[in-house]
């Protein structure tokens, strides 16, 4: 999991919501032991942020000076909150819990994409609920989201004679000739495809 603060809000915050959330990284980071050295210091971005919020409520009643005006001090003040974003980043050393306290919001954790799904394993084979029936059933791979089945005879091992196709991590064979030693793998089917067959598991339907 990625462990960092966003800066997205920088871009996307209106004016009052920067000047609002420069407030509270300010007040998170003021005296938190965690981050013993902030750079740029805080006194130098609280500057900024002030020097925006006036700029803020002076271009409330317009004009183009004095709008411009605001947007000059907003981007030194996006500037510095990037810079002590970074050095939150460095100083909260992979900790979710210590990045929580910088005030800053958080990334958003990604999964990491799976690949190739390992084969099940645990593969058990038992009677079924009636006669002709075996119940097969196997550990949950993760990232799986269907599971393949097949069955053959141990006299016909490379000879297929049912097949199935679950979403959960088991199947019941059904209409088996009892006496016969039946064998059964499984496999397991993620978003890079299938994985190989699982162990064979042997028994004999009754």
């Amino acid at each position: 999991m990625i462990v960092k603060p966003t800066i997205s809000f920088l871009s996307t915050d209106s004016d009052s919501s920067l000047s609002t959330n420069t407030r509270a990284i300010l007040a998170a980071m003021e005296g938190n032991p965690n981050y013993p050295s902030p750079n740029p210091a805080l006194p130098v971005v609280r500057a900024a942020g002030d020097a925006f919020a006036d700029a803020l409520v002076a271009a409330a009643d317009g004009g183009k000076t004095l709008t411009a005006s605001k947007n000059a001090r907003r981007a030194e003040l996006v500037l510095l909150l990037r810079q002590l974003a970074n050095y939150v980043a460095v100083a909260c050393q992979g900790d979710l819990t210590v990045l929580m306290t910088a005030g800053f919001p958080i990334h958003k954790p990604q999964r990491q994409p799976i690949g190739v799904l390992t084969a099940p394993g645990d593969l058990t084979v038992t009677f079924g609920a009636r006669m002709g029936e075996l119940d097969a059933a196997t550990a949950p791979v993760p990232g799986a989201a269907i599971y393949n089945w097949r069955l053959s005879t141990a006299a016909a091992p490379n000879v297929v004679v049912q097949t199935a196709q679950t979403t959960a991590a088991s199947n019941t064979f059904t209409g088996l000739a009892p006496g016969v030693v039946y064998r059964i793998e499984a496999n397991a089917v993620g978003t890079a495809g299938p994985s190989n067959w699982s162990n064979p598991v042997s028994r004999m339907a009754v």
